[in-house]
């Protein structure tokens, strides 16, 4: 196995290449590399002349956060996955402004194990069923059911306007960077939609990011507390006023090492109790 370094603070080392000089401003230890003069997990002395380009591990700084006031509820566990129910506004992985306050971070350091990962993600701002690796030699292979598309995730929306409608969503859209709305044109999405008055059920074909929050948009119901379609009401990562009401209600998939069916669900209302 290539080596890497253990996460410290349930925070996962970062990779570089150091030129010229190893710099003297935190530790860094030699990577796995054939041409490497050094041993991997090697401390680099801070100062020394490199002779050539030497890949190296080393831990960022991270400063701390303002906590999140809400947390995973655990709905099933074993040797290879760990699933929670995530809490509106706590991301799933880092998403450059928060490191620590992240459900990979929390869960890494409640269950001591470095290695857990989410098979996928969840917006920030939407509540429900995560799916996690624990097990490094089974990772691949569920990670692949998702890759593959082979998991079908059903979320429960709460509609800011009347909606009657069902069918099949086709909509191309486009994350214009630097902006945090998704626009219309670019990849093709899917997304059976089932909407009775102000209730939805949504289940993606396609996994884009914001899709289900620009489909409701689009179809003239933007979800309730959504704060950025149709409007982008600006981003403050501590108010918590307004929940979006989107739960990804259910996850479903064939394991691929039993071959049973694993059905996984939240027991979370929308507009109930965030905790």
């Amino acid at each position: 196995m290539t080596y890497r370094p253990p996460a410290r603070e349930g925070i996962s080392p970062r990779k570089v290449v150091l030129q010229a000089v190893v710099p003297a401003d935190t530790e860094y230890f030699a990577a796995a590399a054939g041409d490497s003069p050094f041993s991997p997990g090697q401390l680099l002395p801070a100062g020394m002349a490199l002779s050539r380009p030497v890949p190296a591990w080393y831990h960022p700084d991270v400063p701390e956060e303002r906590p999140i006031p809400f947390d995973y509820t655990m709905l099933y566990e074993d040797h290879d996955l760990i699933v929670v129910d995530k809490p509106h506004f706590l991301p799933t992985t880092s998403n450059g402004r928060l490191v620590r306050e992240t459900l990979q971070t929390r869960l890494r350091m409640d269950f001591g194990e470095d290695d857990i990962v989410p098979l996928h993600r969840l917006d920030r701002l939407t509540a429900g069923v995560v799916v996690c690796s624990r097990n490094l030699r089974t990772r691949g292979t569920y990670q692949r059911l998702f890759a593959e598309r082979k998991v079908t995730k059903t979320y429960y929306a709460r509609l800011s306007a009347c909606l009657e409608y069902s069918g099949t969503v086709e909509l191309s859209m486009h994350k214009v960077k630097g902006s945090r709305q998704v626009s219309l044109g670019g990849t093709p999405t899917l997304t059976h939609v089932e909407a009775h008055g102000y209730a939805a059920s949504l289940i993606p074909h396609t996994g884009h990011t914001h899709q289900l929050r620009v489909v409701c948009n689009y179809l003239g119901a933007p979800i309730q507390g959504d704060d950025t379609y149709p409007i982008d009401r600006g981003l403050d990562l501590y108010d918590f006023s307004s929940p979006l009401q989107l739960v990804a209600h259910r996850l479903e998939f064939a394991d691929p090492l039993s071959g049973t069916r694993r059905e996984f669900s939240t027991l979370r209302q929308l507009g109930g109790n965030l905790n």
